[in-house]
């Protein structure tokens, strides 16, 4: 296996696990403007799904920065992406003053898009010889 084939895997590892290690904390540091943000969009139980979603960014993210079940993570991190997509960037859907920020909800939207493709390449492909995974034995 050459260098290219080691790195390569590691490092979109490394870079879509940042996209939602980071989100998970900004979450944390911002709780009521994002539960504000998302009961803008009709989501009751706030709160919980709030932690759940910390939660899930947090500790997927952290199984797939380190290549820990990364199968797994990547998939739960697909779901939850294409949820949030459809539930919180339905750029589609905005009306009157919010309609000023459907070209940015639409730009959301499709970088989530291209996330969850990353995604479903770690689902298929597993995390790589630089993965824990491949350090227990697996892929």
């Amino acid at each position: 296996m050459s260098f290219g084939e080691k790195i390569a895997p590691f490092m979109g590892r490394v870079l879509i696990s940042s996209l939602f290690l980071l989100a998970g904390v900004h979450k944390l540091q911002h709780w009521d403007q994002t539960a504000q943000y998302m009961a803008g969009h009709g989501l009751s139980m706030v709160g919980p799904l709030l932690a759940a979603s910390v939660a899930l960014e947090i500790g997927a993210g952290f199984g797939l920065l380190i290549g820990f079940h990364t199968r797994v993570m990547s998939l739960m991190l697909f779901v939850f992406t294409m949820i949030v997509n459809f539930t919180l960037h339905d750029f589609w859907a905005l009306t009157g003053a919010a309609a000023a920020s459907a070209p940015a909800e639409m730009q959301l939207f499709a970088k989530n898009v291209a996330v969850a493709g990353g995604l479903l390449v770690m689902v298929g492909l597993g995390g790589g010889a630089w993965s824990y995974d491949q350090f227990r034995g697996g892929s």
